[in-house]
């Protein structure tokens, strides 16, 4: 059996939809019918700092930013809850 050959324009928009999209490498390995590790593969190969990929860095840039601020919130979110727990148990 002779293995499948996929361009390099489809290996970047699959890197790049995993770096931008929020799907799990499970997730877009289903969807686009690739096989599991490819996807690892094919962005371990992609180096982010090469020419020409600047568009693939800022998108993992961004998602970076976005996740700390959302952990910055849940941990917010989190520490009123333990307040309020601390006050409601005094009581």
């Amino acid at each position: 059996m002779e293995r499948k050959k996929y361009p390099a324009e489809f290996k970047r928009n699959a890197v790049e939809l995993l770096l931008t999209s929020g799907k799990t490498q499970k997730e877009l390995s289903i969807e686009l019918g690739v096989p599991y590790g490819l996807i690892g593969r094919w962005r371990r190969e992609i180096d982010l700092e090469s020419p020409g990929n600047e568009k693939l860095k800022s998108a993992a840039e961004e998602r970076i930013k976005a996740l700390e601020k959302e952990v910055s919130i849940l941990k917010q979110e989190r520490d009123i809850l333990k307040k309020a727990m601390g006050i409601a148990l005094k009581m």
